[in-house]
């Protein structure tokens, strides 16, 4: 909800600029920050029971730190901020996403091991479930790598090439 509100008023904003004729998040990389944001939202939104190991908790904090650090490009963006960077912004996403990138494999790989460790779907196993939850924090755990893996593949391309 939040990244679509963002989305919509960057929109608004560069239409209502004449000679602003692109702007980031209608490329490609910035369409893909808004969609990484969103999974992250719904991310949030299943996570459930997962203090109970240090595996988890890396994980939830990867969650949480990618997603900060995309809200902020996502901001910075909007509030046309991004002049102030002490580098140019092509070589900030391409360090930003090889970072992200790294830690969501380390969670992609952590979440569903300390997850389902021991803990097999239980027979009446309702929308409220808990190991319903942490599939659904699985499956979007590994669409967000990809998009972090796309964003890192795009961006470097756009640095490099």
């Amino acid at each position: 909800c939040l990244c679509f509100l963002a989305y919509a008023l960057e929109v608004g904003l560069s239409r209502a600029r004449p000679g602003d004729i692109s702007s980031f998040l209608s490329t490609v990389p910035g369409l893909l920050k808004v969609f990484e944001a969103y999974v992250a939202c719904l991310i949030f939104s299943l996570l459930d029971g997962y203090g109970s190991t240090a595996g988890l908790q890396w994980c939830v904090a990867v969650y949480s730190i990618c997603f900060i650090v995309t809200l902020l490009i996502i901001i910075f963006t909007i509030g046309r901020c991004l002049s102030y960077m002490p580098c140019p912004l092509e070589k900030i996403l391409v360090g930003y996403n090889g970072l992200a990138f790294l830690m969501y494999l380390t969670a992609t790989i952590l979440w569903p091991l300390y997850s389902f460790k021991d803990s097999q779907r239980p027979d009446p196993c309702g929308k409220d479930c808990l190991w319903n939850k942490r599939l659904g924090v699985t499956f979007l755990t590994i669409f967000n790598l990809i998009a972090y893996s796309v964003d890192l593949v795009y961006s470097t391309r756009m640095v490099f090439i």
